[in-house]
């Protein structure tokens, strides 16, 4: 499952882009926006595991653990790193265990893209229902506030460190976000215009 994919891109990826970032921060709809205006083929690991699995995230998180989600990714992410031709990968909500990625991280290239606090709270409940409470990993909230999102920014932030590109979209939409990426790639990531 490998979502859109046009034979004749406008771009070749001379290694495979990773774009992620803090929960709420659209990587997966900059992701796709990517994907359709360069043609480039496309892969989301939540939904790559979920197809694998059979079922959501949540059940995954719910019958065998969250630290089983991050395993999954990182070996759907360890096999995407080898496949031709190159993808731009989608970290959503299953992230890989920060410890095991180093070795991977010089096989790809990582895309941090980073947002604005408010637009990550504006857009956490969002996420949350889409993705169910298992992302919380044993923090109980009823509504996304700061104090709720520091601590789920703090699991992230090792991973986030280790991106050899920051793209600080601010509160730009996700097509505008994409451009800004697209006007940057052939200079950051090696893509190859075809």
């Amino acid at each position: 499952m490998s979502g859109y994919y046009d034979p004749y891109p406008r771009f070749i990826l001379t290694r495979p882009m990773v774009i992620a970032g803090q929960i709420g921060c659209g990587a997966r709809r900059v992701g796709r926006a990517l994907t359709a205006r360069t043609g480039l083929p496309f892969a989301e690991i939540d939904r790559l595991i979920e197809h694998e699995a059979g079922c959501s995230l949540a059940q995954i998180a719910a019958s065998e653990g969250p630290a089983r989600v991050a395993r999954w990714s990182l070996a759907v992410m360890e096999r995407l790193a080898t496949q031709r031709p190159y993808s731009l990968i989608v970290l959503d909500s299953a992230w890989p265990p920060t410890s095991s990625i180093k070795p991977l991280l010089r096989k790809l290239d990582f895309v941090h893209l980073q947002r604005d606090s408010a637009f990550l709270l504006e857009r956490f409940d969002k996420e949350r229902r889409r993705t169910g409470e298992w992302i919380l990993d044993g923090l109980s909230t009823n509504e996304a506030s700061a104090d709720l999102l520091a601590p789920l920014r703090d699991r992230r932030l090792p991973l986030l460190r280790e991106a050899q590109i920051l793209l600080d979209a601010g509160k730009q939409n996700e097509i505008h976000t994409a451009e800004l990426l697209l006007d940057s790639l052939e200079a950051t990531v090696g893509a190859i215009p075809v």
